[in-house]
């Protein structure tokens, strides 16, 4: 999807008003709305007032020398963005400037994916937003967190801080609005949920255009373009792609015109338009490793993987497969890294708040001890003295508890063969998110499946080859599914995928994704060459569910059903399968039955 971190902060450059030397901020207006409007274009007029350096105030030479960091952003050059930014900073200009700063700070980090830092910033940028009173501000700072949320992939926060970022901005604030549409059809989009974000790219295109934001409507275009991707559509996702890229080369965005060069490579190829699959898939291999770029990278390699197969040059074939395996596992890494910073970032928040409650009871410990010194001072030492002594070895003792407690509490709930949670843990996570799915009236579905045949795996090569199988297909299954879905392995061969806010047809379409990675499974590396398959069953509550076990069941006799249509495919429960399958499904025992 787009980057629309830097595009943000393009839109929301602090204007000068001072009333002080008025040439000079007229030029730095000017400076900042061509950064906005034609960025190629700011370069020469930076250089220009650059030449009146010494007659600027430090207010104004702090706003140029961040307008400096915006272009070498712009250019791709983060680490020189990061020094000017520093330099801006130093000069110790208002508070609206120093907003841009770090703002602009937390961009350059994530897109050197470097996430503590960013968030770092973030948090500095954004700790007291509960406090602002301003309107137009606040929802501001929400898009900013929307931002974030977007970046490391916590698409549930993405989505209510869009919310609430339009819900200040509307009537108030075109652009900010503007941003807030883009990001609620975005999070419905990695939510899957395609109608939805349809809708809203397409509403969000038609307010940013109306509003004089052409290049924020680009981006709804190829959100509208993944859209018609996913639903296989692949004629309108051309159309599409092809305006969203003349919108970007407009603005010579040109991360953004990679990126939608790849995905017209992977357009063209399901068109069959073979030689602009080439062409576009070539322009983009021909980018440097740089790490914007990995993403775009491991679609055209796939899409040239694709074109010397039809062509039968098994050898380049081969090569450009390797390449997208290997951009594909950067990008798994880059995932990892994102959700590894959110979680840091937690627990730094909860430590700050335990540092203070600490913090509050060492005050109050002092407080009594001043006291006891008043009316005896020789027993005023031995007691502080014992009671600092206990608390040290108190917090030792617990300390080590903790530890112990994690660590064992890690062991009780994972897999330890697979890394996923095991079939306790993992029911009784999906349980509690049932409970809360119950009591808001939502969609909660369940995807159950069976490796086929896989008994023959182990009989034939041994069983460390099965538990290559195994690690195997839960690698390839666990980037298919979002973060709050719940992964278990529920014994030997045997998983459950529980999908809390998902109905019925978007459970279908993931168990057959994941069915799909798990026959491209390429054995060759376990030391044996042999097919792995997997049979599904998916199935969604019922306003008469009152626990997870009628929808294991109910999964379970699809699965039964998958294995006796001839195994290797996904079925959706009905209740026309278990009136086909008769006494046969409810005399066999059930799969997932406690």
């Amino acid at each position: 999807m787009v980057r629309i971190f830097i595009i943000f902060l393009l839109f929301s450059l602090a204007r000068p008003v001072n009333a002080e030397a008025v040439d000079y901020n007229s030029a730095l207006v000017n400076i900042a709305d061509s950064l906005t409007s034609s960025p190629q274009n700011s370069e020469d007029k930076l250089k220009k007032l650059l030449e009146s350096w010494d007659e600027l105030t430090a207010e104004q030479k702090a706003k140029l020398t961040f307008y400096r960091a915006v272009v070498q952003t712009y250019k791709g050059d983060y680490q020189s963005s990061l020094i000017l930014l520093g330099q801006a900073e130093k000069l110790q200009p208002d508070k609206e400037t120093l907003n841009n700063i770090y703002q602009h700070f937390a961009a350059n980090f994530i897109l050197l994916k470097q996430y503590p830092e960013a968030i770092e910033f973030m948090v500095t940028n954004l700790s007291k937003i509960e406090q602002i009173d301003d309107i137009e501000t606040k929802a501001g700072a929400y898009v900013r967190l929307a931002n974030l949320a977007y970046e490391i992939g916590a698409y549930q926060e993405l989505y209510e801080y869009a919310l609430t970022a339009a819900r200040l901005s509307e009537n108030n604030n075109a652009r900010q609005h503007c941003f807030a549409l883009l990001y609620i059809a975005v999070a419905d989009l990695k939510k899957l949920n395609f109608k939805n974000a349809e809708n809203g790219f397409d509403y969000s295109l038609q307010y940013c255009r109306n509003n004089g934001f052409p290049l924020i409507g680009s981006m709804s275009l190829a959100g509208l373009a993944e859209v018609a991707m996913h639903n296989e559509d692949f004629t309108n996702a051309k159309l599409l792609l092809e305006e969203a890229l003349l919108g970007y080369q407009e603005f010579n965005f040109e991360s953004q015109i990679n990126n939608v060069t790849a995905l017209l490579s992977q357009t063209y190829l399901r068109l069959g338009h073979l030689s602009l699959a080439n062409d576009f898939a070539s322009k983009v291999m021909a980018l440097d490793d740089s790490v914007i770029n990995i993403g775009d990278k491991a679609k055209a390699a796939k899409v040239l993987s694709q074109l010397y197969i039809e062509s039968q040059q098994y050898k380049l074939a081969y090569d450009y497969l390797e390449s997208h395996q290997h951009y594909s596992e950067l990008i798994l890494d880059d995932t990892k890294a994102k959700a590894n910073a959110y979680q840091m970032a937690k627990f730094k928040h909860q430590e700050q708040a335990r540092e203070i409650q600490l913090l509050n009871q060492e005050r109050q410990l002092m407080q009594t001890q001043k006291e006891l010194d008043q009316s005896d001072k020789t027993n005023s030492l031995m007691l502080v003295t014992m009671l600092i002594g206990s608390i040290f070895f108190l917090s030792l003792f617990l300390l080590s508890s903790h530890r112990q407690k994690i660590r064992y509490r890690k062991l009780a709930l994972t897999d330890r063969l697979t890394g996923v949670y095991n079939r306790g843990a993992g029911q009784d996570f999906a349980e509690n998110e049932f409970v809360q799915i119950c009591i808001r009236e939502a969609h909660f579905s369940v995807v159950v499946f069976d490796l086929d045949c896989f008994k023959n795996i182990n009989d034939t090569f041994g069983h460390g080859t099965g538990d290559w199988v195994l690690k195997r297909v839960v690698s390839v299954v666990q980037p298919l599914i979002r973060d709050s879905d719940i992964f278990a392995r529920m014994g030997g061969e045997e998983f459950a995928i529980f999908l809390p806010y998902s109905e019925a047809d978007v459970a279908l379409e993931i168990a057959e994704r994941c069915r799909m990675a798990i026959s491209n499974i390429d054995t060759k590396y376990s030391g044996h060459v042999f097919d792995v398959s997997a049979s599904f069953g998916v199935a969604s509550n019922t306003f008469d569910d009152l626990s997870l076990d009628p929808l294991l069941k109910r999964a379970d006799i699809a699965l039964y059903s998958s294995k006796h249509s001839g195994r290797n495919c996904a079925t959706l429960y009905t209740v026309e399968l278990e009136t086909q399958q008769g006494d046969e499904v409810t005399q066999k025992p059930l799969l997932f039955s406690q």
